[in-house]
Order: structure tokens, then C-alpha cells, then sequence
């Protein structure tokens, strides 16, 4: 049996379906973006923490090859803090900054 459908409905399911795909690539783009902003998101995090963690580490700590250790990761730490804010900054995400200082107490409201 022959189709029915006319070569104009044909050229407007065709059109459709592009257009659709344009909307899915935009979406799967968007998707991507936002796990790779959650993922560095979690890393940041856990580079606060470390800032906090690291300190009370070397002042525990057994020997002085560890505490020279320790001293050094800290200083890494807070190199890939500063990259991660100025990254959150250019892609115009610096509220996560703000949102993990309100959360954990060093933003102090104004009187």
C-alpha cells in the first residue's frame, strides 16, 4: 500500500523532528553543564573541608617529614580553592561561594 501522507506533511514531520533534536542537544548540553558545576561544586567542598581538617592534622602529627607534608597539601589546598572560586566566578556560578559561607557560618549578617 502507498502512503497517504502528502509531500508537504512529510517536509512538516521532517522540520519537526529538527527541530526537535535542536531542543534535545540544548538540553543535553544544559544537563552536562550542571553535573560538571555539581561535580566541581563537591570538590570545593571537600577542599573547605580539608582547610579545616588539615590544620588540626599537622598539629597532630608524628614526625616532622609528616608535618612538612601536611603543610605542603594545605598550601596545594588552598591554591585549587582559589581556582575553583575564580572558575565559579568566570562562568558566572559565584553564588556556590556564597552558599557554602552562609552555610557554614563565615558570612555575618549585617547590622
Amino acid at each position: 500500500m502507498k502512503s497517504t501522507a502528502t509531500k508537504t506533511d512529510k517536509k512538516v514531520k521532517l522540520q519537526e523532528g529538527k527541530g526537535n533534536s535542536e531542543n534535545t542537544i540544548s538540553e543535553t548540553k544544559q544537563d552536562c553543564r550542571n553535573i560538571f558545576v555539581e561535580e566541581l561544586k563537591e570538590i570545593y567542598f571537600s577542599e573547605k573541608a580539608l582547610i579545616i581538617s588539615i590544620p588540626i592534622m599537622i598539629k597532630n602529627a608524628a614526625t616532622d617529614e609528616l608535618v612538612d607534608a601536611l603543610k605542603v597539601h594545605l598550601q596545594f589546598t588552598q591554591e585549587h580553592i582559589k581556582f575553583l572560586e575564580f572558575f565559579f566566578t568566570s562562568i558566572g556560578e559565584a553564588d556556590i561561594i556564597l552558599k557554602y559561607q552562609a552555610m557554614y557560618g563565615f558570612i555575618t549578617p549585617e547590622k
